[in-house]
């Protein structure tokens, strides 16, 4: 089939790659390195950068996004050396387009490249070399330093550093950029944005440094991404994002490190991982989230009944705890107390796992007329976005969104199906401004899902979020100043 094209989109208007001066500052943090600090106090859903990548390659380029770096764990702690630093198939490829940019341009070393981490002799000796396990690569990228060589725009020194630092400087600050992943239609083709999915190296964005409580959330048009503050943040703080997906930040600190696989390791600092995971020491859970894309699509392919079946089950899994029917067969195969105290040991999934699970039981619910126990599960979700993620996420915007469709379709339910529906706009508008038209741009495929028996998307979603009767002022337009002409 024929491949999509690569995403080039401008920046909004007003917007260059300089303006962060207008709210932050660099400067070293003795912990965490340099990153990007407050000038001035900032309000919820402030937009910090637009950028443009240096470089950009697109998943489909690639589609084995296999990991070529080893590690080591240590099965006490589940902590790991770093002992190779590799790069994924994907990032290899992003290397090489970094050296061929060099060698058209060489000031995207000298201008960008060369400021990014690592920088320093000192840098470079806390970390592991570079490690390609692909021959046919590695020789690439030889072929490639050479040419820059033959160029002689740039001193021996400075060619011998970009061989060094460049695999590394990939390997560190990479960041994925994703149109609309929070979206359900986003995975299809017909009607989502994956085919613009990619991995891209930028140059100001790169110096925001990772946090587990992030005060600012990411997210991309094409190839440009948008750093916006997702609370109000005061003078002198350092602005953070995350460097995980935001529904993992919830776990405690060694599932978060070994998930990061960076140069630093990251404490305990969340109440409700301690809580929820007090015993984990004497637990052995998964190290990666285990209802992912493959079994969620597992599951939808059975019929409803049998779903729910398999979804209940799976619950008792993912919290640890012994089902009803587990329990039974442990006392009728004569196990008794030993059985049980055995099927107690099963160590809870990441708490992401089980929102999966209560999100497929909603859609089966929903596609089943059973609404009022879907619009209570899709509560669940909600809560689980409010207490879990970081402020205003993009994952609460969808289920507040679902959760008011869903109950708009019951007549009790309506008044709290529109409050709902107040809400997720509220929150949207913080982290993608532009107010009720840009939200409706972006929503108006998912509006199209007919998940439910009765849904009449046109007459819902203008009821829940009906359009102003007079055209939006320019005041209105500048309280959402980014991407009032496309429909991400």
């Amino acid at each position: 089939p024929e491949r999509p094209s690569l995403p080039d989109f401008s920046l909004p208007d007003g917007y260059e790659d300089g303006t962060p001066d207008l709210f932050m500052t660099l400067k070293d943090n003795l912990v965490k390195g340099r990153g990007w600090f407050a000038s001035q106090n900032i309000a919820a859903g402030t937009v910090l950068i637009c950028a443009k990548p240096i470089a950009m390659v697109m998943d489909w380029q690639d589609p084995d996004d296999s990991i070529s770096f080893e590690r080591e764990e240590d099965d006490e702690d589940m902590s790991f050396e770093n002992e190779v630093s590799g790069l994924s198939k994907l990032n290899e490829i992003l290397l090489l387009e970094l050296a061929r940019l060099i060698i058209r341009d060489p000031s995207v070393w000298t201008e960008k490249l060369n400021e990014l981490f690592p920088r320093t002799a000192e840098d470079l000796e806390a970390l592991d070399v570079w490690v390609c396990k692909d021959d046919d690569m590695f020789l690439q990228f030889e072929r490639l330093i050479n040419e820059i060589q033959e160029q002689k725009s740039l001193p021996e020194a400075v060619i011998k550093d970009i061989s060094k630092r460049l695999p590394l400087i990939v390997r560190y600050n990479v960041l994925s950029a994703e149109t609309s992943p929070e979206l359900m239609v986003h995975p299809s083709p017909e009607q989502g944005y994956s085919t613009l999915s990619g991995t891209c190296l930028y140059h100001l964005p790169s110096f925001f440094n990772h946090d587990s409580r992030p005060n600012a959330s990411r997210y991309a048009v094409g190839d440009v991404m948008y750093i916006v503050t997702n609370q109000d943040i005061p003078a002198e703080t350092e602005i953070c994002i995350s460097y995980l997906e935001h529904e993992v930040l919830c776990e405690p600190a060694k599932v978060r490190n070994i998930m990061l696989n960076m140069d630093f390791t990251e404490t305990e600092n969340d109440a409700t991982a301690e809580e929820v995971h007090d015993n984990d020491e004497e637990e052995d859970g998964p190290d990666i989230p285990v209802v992912d894309v493959d079994v969620q699509n597992e599951l939808m392919s059975m019929d409803p009944m049998e779903r729910l079946e398999a979804i209940d089950s799976l619950m008792f899994q993912a919290l640890g705890e012994v089902s009803p029917l587990a329990e039974e067969e442990a006392l009728m195969e004569g196990e008794g107390n030993s059985g049980m105290e055995e099927a107690m040991n099963n160590a809870p999934w990441f708490e992401c796992d089980a929102q999966n699970l209560r999100i497929l039981k909603a859609l089966t619910l929903d596609s089943l007329g059973r609404m009022e126990e879907a619009f209570s599960i899709w509560k669940e979700c909600v809560v689980f976005c409010q207490i879990k993620l970081p402020p205003n996420d993009e994952a609460l915007v969808v289920m507040l969104v679902q959760a008011a469709l869903c109950g708009f379709q019951q007549s009790q339910m309506q008044e709290e199906a529109r409050q709902l529906a107040a809400q997720a706009l509220v929150v949207h508008s913080i982290l993608f401004g532009c107010g009720i038209e840009r939200f409706r741009r972006r929503y108006h495929r998912e509006f199209q899902l007919a998940l439910r028996p009765a849904y009449t998307a046109s007459e819902a979603h203008d009821l829940l979020w009906p359009l102003p009767k007079e055209p939006p002022t320019l005041g209105d337009l500048n309280a959402g100043i980014f991407g009032s002409t496309n429909e991400y």
